[in-house]
């Protein structure tokens, strides 16, 4: 017992002194262990307290079979790119198995700790006992004692007070019942409590294929699945499903990784003994399946598996898969590469054997819906439903499928099947199947497209209302920056636009570039037809005429041929929505009327024209003339309703002399102001004496006129003339002399911006005080959208322009234009004297120096006049433009000031 003390005492040193060296990383090795378990747990805690150790540093009973397994575990990371690399050199397809993962290899990355045994797991009741395990016995009543009681390496236990006990071969259970009833006939009043201790470790050896050979000690409750996990698992080319346990020379066992990883079954996960050898051989059978399974991967095949089998481990097909034409690549020694079409859906096609090397692919079946009609445009529900034999229209379209805003006049049926070169067009009115006066038996494949009586508008998204409308919109606004896909702005895709033609100044590669859209447009139509984009087409509630029928009027143009011409035809003029539309076969004009919404209110019903173009006898290409009677037409008379043909365009006349409500607005100084309706050809004359006239105190000199079309040639003008003198900036000072003033462009774009701001007004000077005497010459016909403003202005005048103060002064009599620019503080340093001059209350531009309309300046200024004092331009080399901009914006502004003050 001494000796026993002393080696313990030394053992525990050299424990102190290395863990003071190494700290945390140090572990102590199963044979230290196994010597300072010898001990009783009163002397290893004495022991320990006198050198100052922590008893759990060294390892705690039970504790220590976990850490050497988790110390001796082989660190590993699956490069499963490599795994696959050397897998697919067996295989019939190696450019196609090389992308595939390995199965099952992943498993044995350094991330898989879990696989390692717990520590805390129960011990099973038929764990045989062995040397080096231990047990606990706790004793109750009488006396109370705790032992933990270790089976030595003769396979016995040294029970206080009863003597030893054989141990070995015993199982668990078997040991915990003999113990307890050895106390029960030995020991009067004690009752014994027995539970598993320490377990010991085995030593166990894992040869073949794996990733890293050996002998590993591992815990005596390891199973064939711990042991692998430790050792690093299978190398690349081992086999995960004939794995082999050799006990005694003898092979006991065959483990399939499989079992565990794709069915969960652990039957076969032995649990392992003393000595046991783990054979991993070299892999021999590879299937590599791909396509329409749930999980594409090379796979390891046994013996007796079949397509079946093989499928059921790859998860299963998708509902997608071709189930009726799985492809298998495979490579003969007699005949090389082969392909075979097995049906999953028949017997013999389950039970095909397979053989090493196989490359399985499953294809996608079809994605077209072939029971299915599909509706568009404005319906409740639009999207595809079920086609049966005696599937009618009147069966979907009914008032309660229909939308308030649907055009029951028109409405399309558009009919081919995939197979099929010519789409038929069958056009009918709703109103007529809603009333039971038509109906249509439909076919598969069957487009029924229903049109919106309005141009329809695209709803605005909800908000949220937990969600304010700025941070929607910024939300929003984010995600439209982030994507254009797919981010899907509708719930399915109907429609996609052509792709973007580049520009090309060769005429010949233009036509060539919109030849070649074509053909990508329409296919990209054709794949979508019937599939899933087709299943729900909720967007196309908000298409207008034209997003409908872009793609029908594609299709049928593409069809078209000598034989068979372009099933179109073009309605113009006054109808709701003119456009070029499909026509049925023996279509007639009530047709094309329908089609483009019905005739506006301005359409001339006695006289239409209809263009047809053909060819003579000589193929000669002429145009000839159809008039017809609308209002016949529209009764059906077989005489004007005519039957179209390809390429007809119908013109439907205005009424002559037809106009639209027309307004024109009078303010000011009138007795009657307000918006008048004006008829054609109605002067201004004639509508200031139905306003009664002007008030006693107007200032007709002063009066203002404004029409629309000069507004927006102002404006034009103004643009234009901005952006040239922006390039004679930029001209001047690049090429300039020096002896000329150079302009500071960034001083200049600035000012040139404040111009672009100043609201053009579209005045159009007029003399009404000779038109209010009666002079026919100064009258003016009126236009829709004119203005008319006759102000009551007050006796000053105002200095605009390039002086201190722009201001107004009170008119005085004889007092000269230079005395009103004193009185604004005078001109500035950049003011140009030499072209000032006068914007008179009517409109009209005055120059003091040009004596040829005035012989003194008092006759030039009178109430209500402006003196404008430009800005000096003429150091500045080219730029003459600037005065006629400047004028631009005084003159408006000046016409804005006085239209203000009404």
């Amino acid at each position: 017992m001494l000796r026993k003390f002393k080696s313990s005492v030394f053992l525990l040193l050299i424990l102190a002194s290395s863990s003071s060296v190494y700290g945390q990383s140090f572990t102590p090795n199963p044979q230290q262990i196994e010597q300072f378990k010898n001990m009783s747990r009163a002397e290893q805690e004495g022991l320990a307290r006198q050198m100052g150790i922590d008893l759990s540093a060294i390892g705690s009973p039970g504790s220590n079979t976990v850490q050497v397994q988790q110390e001796s575990r082989v660190e590993r990371d699956v490069d499963a790119n490599s795994v696959a690399q050397r897998l697919a050199e067996q295989s019939a397809s190696q450019s196609k198995t090389a992308k595939l993962k390995p199965f099952g290899y992943e498993l044995f990355t350094s991330s898989s700790a879990s696989f390692a045994p717990s520590a805390n797991i129960p011990v099973p009741a038929d764990y045989l006992m062995g040397p080096g395990d231990s047990i606990r016995v706790q004793l109750f009543g009488k006396e109370s004692a705790q032992f933990e009681l270790q089976v030595s390496n003769e396979g016995l236990i040294q029970v206080p007070n009863l003597g030893p006990m054989s141990a070995v071969g015993l199982s668990y259970s078997e040991l915990k019942q003999q113990l307890t009833e050895r106390y029960n006939e030995q020991v009067i009043g004690v009752t014994p409590t027995i539970s598993m201790g320490e377990l010991r470790t085995i030593q166990v050896y894992i040869v073949g294929e794996a990733y890293q050979p050996g002998a590993y000690v591992v815990s005596a409750l390891s199973s064939i699945t711990n042991a692998l996990f430790a050792s690093g698992g299978v190398n690349e080319v081992g086999s995960l499903r004939h794995i082999e346990l050799k006990r005694g020379g003898k092979t006991i066992s065959e483990f399939d990784l499989y079992d565990l990883l794709v069915f969960g079954r652990t039957t076969q996960d032995i649990r392992l003994q003393q000595g046991d050898v783990i054979f991993i051989p070299i892999v021999k059978k590879l299937v590599s399946i791909d396509g329409s399974v749930r999980r594409p991967a090379i796979y390891e095949a046994k013996d007796n598996d079949d397509m079946a089998s093989m499928v059921n481990i790859a998860g299963g097909l998708l509902p997608t898969a071709a189930a009726s034409s799985l492809q298998i690549a495979r490579s003969t020694p007699a005949k090389g590469l082969q392909v075979n079409t097995i049906d999953m859906l028949t017997k013999a096609g389950r039970g095909f054997s397979l053989e090493s090397g196989d490359f399985i692919n499953v294809p996608a079946a079809s994605n077209e819906f072939t029971n299915a009609v599909v509706i568009l445009g404005a319906y409740a529900t639009p999207g595809l439903t079920q086609w049966t034999a005696n599937l009618k229209l009147s069966k979907l379209v009914d008032k309660h499928s229909l939308l308030n805003t649907s055009d029951v006049d028109y409405a399309l049926v558009i009919r081919g099947d995939k197979f099929t070169r010519q789409t038929e067009v069958i056009q009918f009115e709703p109103a007529k199947v809603l009333s039971g006066e038509y109906d249509l038996a439909l076919q598969a494949y069957d487009k029924v497209v229903l049109f919106n009586r309005f141009t329809p508008v695209k709803p605005e998204p909800e908000v949220p209302d937990w969600m304010s409308p700025g941070q929607y919109a910024q939300q929003n606004g984010a995600r439209s920056q982030k994507s254009d896909s797919n981010i899907a702005k509708y719930e399915t895709t109907l429609r996609e636009q052509p792709p973007m033609r580049k520009r090309n100044n060769n005429a010949d590669e233009n036509e060539d570039e919109l030849a070649d859209d074509e053909p990508n447009y329409l296919q990209k139509l054709e794949l979508a037809s019937f599939t899933e984009k087709y299943l729900i087409l909720n967007e196309t509630k908000y298409y207008s005429r034209e997003e409908l029928l872009e793609p029908i009027i594609t299709r049928l143009q593409n069809e078209s041929n000598q034989g068979s011409p372009v099933k179109l035809v073009e309605i113009t003029g006054q109808v709701k929505f003119p456009g070029i539309y499909p026509v049925q076969k023996n279509a007639k004009v009530r047709d094309l009327l329908l089609a483009g919404g019905g005739l506006l209110e301005s359409a001339y019903l006695q006289k239409a024209e209809i263009s047809r173009t053909a060819l003579d006898t000589d193929n000669a290409l002429k145009i000839q003339h159809i008039e017809i009677d609308l209002v016949d037409t529209l009764l059906g008379k077989s005489t004007t309703n005519i039957s179209l043909q390809s390429k007809d365009t119908l013109n439907v006349l205005r009424t002559p002399d037809w106009q639209e409500n027309k307004k024109v607005e009078l303010l000011g100084k009138v007795v009657f102001p307000g918006i008048y309706q004006i008829k054609k050809g109605e002067t201004l004359a004639q509508l200031i004496k139905r306003a009664g006239g002007l008030t006693s105190d107007a200032t007709v000199k002063a009066a203002i006129f404004t029409r629309e079309e000069l507004k927006k040639r102002e404006k034009e003008n103004r643009d234009r003339a901005v952006e040239n003198l922006r390039q004679q900036i930029a001209s001047t000072n690049f090429t300039g002399s020096q002896n000329v003033k150079t302009i500071d462009y960034q001083e200049a774009s600035l000012i040139l911006d404040e111009l672009l701001l100043v609201e053009p007004v579209g005045r159009l000077v007029i003399n009404l005080p000779a038109l209010i005497a009666g002079n026919p010459s100064s009258d003016i016909t009126l236009k829709d959208g004119d203005k008319v403003f006759v102000p009551n202005i007050s006796s000053s005048v105002s200095v605009v322009g390039e002086v201190f103060v722009p201001t107004t002064h009170m008119f005085t009599q004889g007092m000269a234009l230079d005395n009103y620019i004193q009185y604004s503080g005078g001109v500035t340093e950049r003011a140009d004297n030499g072209n000032i001059y006068i914007v008179k209350a009517d409109g009209s531009v005055a120059i003091p120096n040009d004596s040829f309309w005035f012989n003194t300046q008092e006759l030039i200024l009178e109430p209500g006049d402006t003196i404008v004092v430009p800005r000096d331009v003429t150091n500045y080399e080219r730029l003459g433009l600037w005065q006629t901009i400047t004028q631009i914006a005084y003159q408006s502004a000046i016409a804005l000031i006085a239209i203000g003050n009404l």
